[in-house]
């Protein structure tokens, strides 16, 4: 396997553990990875919509009113109107702010589990080449969807 191969399988690999781990610790919540994600924008950004949502996840708007009707079921989320009747704005309900706190300490425990063996310098360097590839990959994304 040619070391491009290699490196591009074992990023892939990783995010697809990783992405399990949180599963693991979300399914005791009721929740998965695509779920928390969603809840973890509408923290981040009171009132932002599902189209919001859509842009910054890079996934369709069936997709995202599909997690946003799951999360508003389980009580998470609380929909407000707009004065667009056709979009909502979106934020945590008090449930919603509890649950996000109590799986944000967790995630945050298993982040700091599966880092504690490496050195903070080895981390630094791993985090300042992830930010560079995710820019990388998003100034390419954005040139082919002007």
């Amino acid at each position: 396997m040619h070391s491009s191969s290699r490196f591009r399988f074992a990023l892939l690999r990783c995010a697809r553990l990783l992405s399990d781990e949180v599963n693991n610790v979300l399914m005791q919540h009721q929740l998965n990875y695509s779920l928390w994600q969603a809840l973890v924008i509408i923290e981040m950004n009171p009132n932002c919509t599902a189209i919001d949502i859509a842009k910054e996840l890079n996934i369709s708007k069936p997709a995202v009113t599909k997690r946003m009707n799951t999360l508003h079921d389980l009580g998470l989320i609380e929909q407000l109107p707009l004065s667009d009747k056709r979009q909502k704005s979106l934020k945590l309900s008090q449930i919603g702010v509890s649950l996000y706190l109590q799986c944000s300490k967790e995630i945050d425990q298993l982040e700091a589990d599966l880092l504690s063996p490496f050195d903070q310098d080895e981390l630094q360097q791993s985090h300042g080449f992830i930010l560079n590839l995710l820019d990388s990959l998003q100034h390419r994304k954005d040139q082919y969807h002007v």
